[in-house]
């Protein structure tokens, strides 16, 4: 048994005009996929989160098989699209950063997350 494990992620769809030129927000839906979360190391911790410590939140990486929708992919478009929201541990954490690591050997994604708190607008 190898080292990923079901984990939920919350994906909203892209938003909608409707025919009198609303905007409808999209629908979450959740699905699960397979993958391995980890804290970061101190040295990701340095470079990842930055010198201000981004309010002391948790940041977690994610390898997975899964192209996960990061916040920056999100960015410019309004409320039309939303970056991907894993639950790990009983905690939210919102994805930041998927990048591709296909090599055609072990192909997958590592992904990089920040803790989603109470009082954030995700």
């Amino acid at each position: 048994m190898g080292f990923r494990r079901p984990v939920t992620i919350e994906r909203t769809s892209l938003g909608t005009i409707d025919d009198n030129g609303r905007y409808q927000k999209g629908t979450m839906t959740t699905l699960t996929i397979r993958a391995s979360v980890q804290p970061l190391s101190l040295r990701e911790q340095a470079t990842i989160v930055g010198p201000d410590g981004a309010r002391n939140v948790s940041y977690v990486k994610i390898y997975t098989d899964t192209l996960l929708i990061p916040q920056s992919a999100a960015k410019g478009q309004g409320d039309a699209a939303m970056a991907d929201v894993v639950q790990y541990l009983g905690r939210r954490f919102l994805v930041t950063q998927c990048d591709a690591f296909q090599s055609g050997v072990i192909n997958h994604y590592r992904a990089y997350a920040k803790e989603v708190l109470a009082d954030d607008d995700t």
